[in-house]
């Protein structure tokens, strides 16, 4: 792993703040893709860390002085990195960066017990106080699933402890609407721009009748889930053909 703090960048292990806002959890932070010396959808990344950061009223870097920190830990990289983006809220701020290794071409999916609350403080955004996200993979993978999808309080799907969702129906494409409590992620907010995907309600039902169901996120892209619960789902030509179409577009423009 690679670090940025504090002007430097490192990959020594141990030069990262332990203060109380990073104990707490008290902060923000965003996950992009890079490609070499690229971050991918940056402005799009930036103007989300700054909604969720006026949610919770702390205060984050300028833009520029993210870029910059960008521009160092990404020199002389070459492949696939995932970059972090940690906003305090004392006002203390780091980087990080780690290869992305080999993605599995689908997943399996079982439901969570344990209810999002679409009307929370932390719905929709990204914060450090991630417990319920990672809470929810362990109880997948403790059940032999590799991640879990959550329902509201009025029992509709929002999304999953790493990813967005989107089904593939009679109506088309569609993803659960933001008042959901769903993160606005970046590569759902593309796909709804470029490719025409509708934000509906979705029980879970409607994941089990669904002709294709994927997980979308900005590391992951769009990825296939062959299971959720004991219901599986054949190879879906529309669903390939999406993964293809939006791949190419994004590489032709890197920060749409």
């Amino acid at each position: 792993m690679k670090s940025f703090y504090k002007g430097i960048v490192s990959e020594a292990e141990h030069v990262l703040p332990i203060d109380s806002s990073l104990l707490r959890g008290d902060g923000v932070f965003e996950t992009l893709l890079t490609i070499d010396q690229k971050a991918i959808a940056w402005d799009r990344h930036y103007v989300r860390l700054q909604k969720a950061a006026n949610k919770i009223l702390i205060t984050i870097p300028p833009k520029i002085d993210l870029e910059l920190a960008i521009d160092a830990i990404l020199q002389d990289e070459i492949g696939r990195n995932r970059l972090r983006i940690i906003c305090l809220g004392d006002g203390g701020w780091f980087l990080t960066l780690i290869p992305v290794y080999e993605i599995s071409e689908s997943i399996s999916l079982t439901k969570f017990p344990y209810t999002r609350n679409s009307n929370s403080l932390l719905a929709g955004i990204k914060s450090l106080s991630y417990s319920d996200s990672i809470t929810a993979i362990r109880y997948a993978e403790n059940l032999g699933f590799d991640d879990a999808i959550f329902l509201n309080e009025n029992n509709a799907v929002v999304e999953t402890g790493l990813s967005n969702l989107l089904i593939l129906n009679e109506h088309g494409w569609q993803t659960p609407e933001i008042s959901s409590g769903c993160l606005p992620g970046i590569t759902r907010e593309l796909l709804m721009s470029w490719f025409g995907v509708k934000e509906a309600t979705i029980k879970f039902d409607d994941l089990l009748k669904a002709k294709a169901v994927y997980a979308t996120s900005s590391i992951r892209l769009i990825q296939r889930v062959e299971k959720v619960e004991q219901k599986l789902y054949a190879v879906s030509e529309e669903g390939s053909n999406l993964i293809i179409a939006f791949e190419e577009k994004l590489m032709g423009n890197l920060n749409p």
